[in-house]
């Protein structure tokens, strides 16, 4: 979430922000393309522990409980990207666009898995494998435009936008197939977290999770046979071929893509469960108010932007200094809201916050 951050305070304070793309090799330089690559960790993450939680969660509830609450935590997701999130971004309804970004997909990826958690363990497995697996057999299927078939593929599977009359568009940054296998892997993930499991059987499968995902990640993507719609390549300096090799696909997540991001971001599971020092508290403590961290920094970043005159006009190094500003601000707000958060249970309401 820290790192999430940095990646949106680039976007309203970067001079060159929505000019070019900072993963264009031809343009970026390596810091600005690490900028923006790094935070491609945290959509997927959020997801698969999106799908660890509702796992925990489960064991303490039925399974029409865990369903009911994935289903209604889902659908208000999805209304607070319509309406608070979206609002954020953009101060206005400019052009009469609808953006779905990532917490339209998470939302939707808990409504699925609010359905699918009432099947067996295995099955969900395996649900969760095809998919991830096998839907970039599917990169080069297209429907004809304007058709029924062709907005729902673009809701699964294509970045794009759909046109709901004449009045309103819909920009599909986040399609959410992908994402639907990575919560259902998230969700079968979560049985090494369970109270019964011995501590060494956990860190031994995390462990072995994680290289496992960057060592089949590193196979497959030097094939350049499968995997991802854009091929590496070999460049004229050895760090642009490093940086192309891991340059993998976003709109929709590609296989490489996750086994790229899920990778490391497991293997932090596996480093940082038994440490115990003041960074991990600070993480914690941000961690446990997401929602409202997330909420409150896009509107921060934004106001920031907007009222001191500074959108859009600083070099990248500023843009760190700002970001650091941004997390620093907002922690004290997240551990007031932690601790409220504890000290009222009875208040159902602030779980959905």
């Amino acid at each position: 979430m820290i790192i999430m951050a940095l990646d949106h305070t680039r976007d309203f304070f970067h001079y060159d922000a929505f000019v070019h793309d900072p993963l264009n090799l031809l343009y970026s330089p390596t810091d600005l393309f690490l900028t923006r690559w790094i935070t491609h960790f945290c959509a997927p993450t959020f997801i698969f522990l999106t799908g660890i939680s509702a796992y925990l969660y489960g064991l303490k509830y039925t399974k029409n409980e865990l369903s009911k609450f994935l289903f209604t935590r889902g659908l208000w997701l999805i209304l607070l990207e319509l309406t608070v999130v979206h609002f954020a971004w953009l101060f206005a309804n400019r052009n009469n666009a609808v953006i779905l970004q990532v917490i339209w997909a998470i939302g939707v990826s808990m409504v699925f898995l609010s359905f699918i958690s009432r099947l067996p363990y295995m099955v969900i497995l395996v649900a969760g494998l095809a998919i991830i697996l096998l839907h970039n057999l599917t990169d080069n299927v297209h429907f004809a435009d304007n058709t029924g078939l062709n907005d729902i593929w673009t809701l699964l599977h294509v970045e794009g936008v759909l046109n709901l009359g004449s009045a309103i568009k819909v920009i599909v940054l986040y399609p959410i197939l992908p994402y639907l296998g990575l919560i259902s892997l998230g969700y079968t993930f979560g049985k090494v977290f369970a109270p019964g499991t011995e501590l060494s059987k956990r860190k031994k499968a995390i462990l072995w999770t994680g290289l496992s995902c960057i060592a089949v990640f590193i196979l497959i993507r030097y094939t350049n046979l499968y995997g991802d719609p854009h091929p590496w390549e070999y460049q004229i300096r050895t760090r642009y071929t490093i940086l192309s090799f891991i340059n993998c696909n976003k709109y929709p997540v590609s296989l490489l893509f996750a086994l790229m991001t899920l990778g490391p971001a497991i293997l932090c599971l596996y480093l940082l469960e038994s440490m115990d020092n003041v960074l991990v508290k600070i993480l914690v403590n941000v961690g446990k108010v997401p929602m409202f961290y997330y909420i409150l920094h896009l509107y921060l970043i934004h106001c920031a932007a907007f009222f001191t005159g500074t959108t859009n006009k600083f070099h990248l190094w500023a843009v760190y200094l700002v970001w650091f500003g941004v997390v620093l601000v907002l922690y004290f707000p997240c551990v007031w809201y932690g601790k409220y958060k504890s000290a009222h249970p009875e208040k159902r309401w602030l779980s959905y916050l």
